[in-house]
């Protein structure tokens, strides 16, 4: 090789030499530079994806704080409605009327509820309404799943106000 070089006029031994070092810094950047500034501007973009992400679950955070803080707050309206009306109206607003088998009333802070092929999705939706809108909590409850389509069963319920001591 080194003969090879010698046997070269000057001007082609300035042009191997350019070549050479072309030929370096091309390969260089090739397999270098430019894999890792590529992964960098990658990088940079996820990095700007989660801090949006993270603005934006921080504004959640505040808004859900202060939901929390209105509903310990504000005293429900229905309070000293009969929990049977208010049971009745959940009822019919998450369409659990046709499945409802017997409704007897315990007192004046308690209602029993039976439930027959109830949609549960909608049931749980309506537990869910007359313990956070008024004021009435699940005092006994039993499922049974036996032998019915998938999403239905039966319930059975004790439903009572929130006594105050």
């Amino acid at each position: 090789m080194k003969n090879w070089y010698n046997s070269l006029s000057q001007r082609e031994r300035l042009l191997v030499i350019y070549g050479s070092i072309a030929v370096s810094l091309i390969l260089l950047w090739l397999l270098a530079v430019k894999p890792m500034y590529t992964k960098h501007l990658r990088l940079n973009t996820l990095i700007q994806q989660q801090e949006n992400k993270l603005a934006t679950m921080q504004k959640q955070s505040i808004e859900i704080k202060q939901l929390q803080q209105q509903n310990i707050k504000t005293p429900t309206s229905n309070s000293n409605q009969n929990p049977q009306q208010l049971i009745e109206r959940s009822l019919q607003t998450w369409r659990l009327k046709k499945s409802l088998e017997r409704m007897q009333s315990q007192g004046s802070n308690g209602v029993r509820l039976i439930l027959k092929d109830a949609n549960a999705d909608r049931v749980m939706r309506f537990l869910y309404e007359i313990e956070n809108k008024h004021t009435l909590v699940i005092d006994n409850m039993s499922i049974d799943k036996s032998k019915k389509d998938a999403g239905l069963a039966d319930f059975r319920l004790t439903i009572k106000r929130i006594t105050k001591s």
